[in-house]
């Protein structure tokens, strides 16, 4: 119990909360005035004890439009969808597909070995392999007996 309570309460965790805070922030002034979702690129993610799999859905995104980078526990996803040209003379009469730049950012309960991570690009999917850092595994510990047989 107070190793949780020291855990999350870590100068560290602060520091997360607040980027985090600022991410939200940043994202609500941007998407003022809008109709686009905040929750571009929709996303599947899959967890293990000592890795995820991450499943982003970027239909009509170019893979060298897509960056992607991983710090501590978070993996980022950023891009840019860009905007159809309109042939002269046409109106929008609907649009619901997000256009323009887009963020994500996931956390994981652990932390990510980022020299291994593995991503590829098929048919407007990239599937991501975030694998756990080797050193914040958990280590069995071997429990010796202090008994003495009288």
């Amino acid at each position: 119990m107070l190793y949780r309570f020291l855990e999350n309460n870590h100068p560290k965790n602060i520091w997360r909360d607040f980027d985090s805070l600022n991410d939200a922030i940043t994202r609500s002034f941007l998407e003022q005035g809008t109709q686009q979702t905040s929750h571009f690129p929709q996303l599947n993610v899959y967890t293990k004890e000592n890795e995820a799999y991450v499943q982003a859905f970027l239909p009509g995104v170019k893979i060298e439009d897509i960056d992607l980078t991983a710090k501590e526990n978070v993996l980022f996803i950023k891009g840019n969808r860009k905007e159809e040209k309109l042939a002269e003379g046409t109106e929008v009469h609907i649009r619901e597909m997000f256009q323009g730049e887009f963020s994500r950012s996931l956390e994981f309960p652990f932390l990510i070995d980022a020299e291994n991570i593995k991503a590829d690009f098929k048919d407007g999917v990239i599937g991501i392999l975030v694998p756990r850092r080797e050193d914040d595994k958990p280590k069995k510990i071997t429990i010796q007996s202090s008994q003495t047989n009288s």
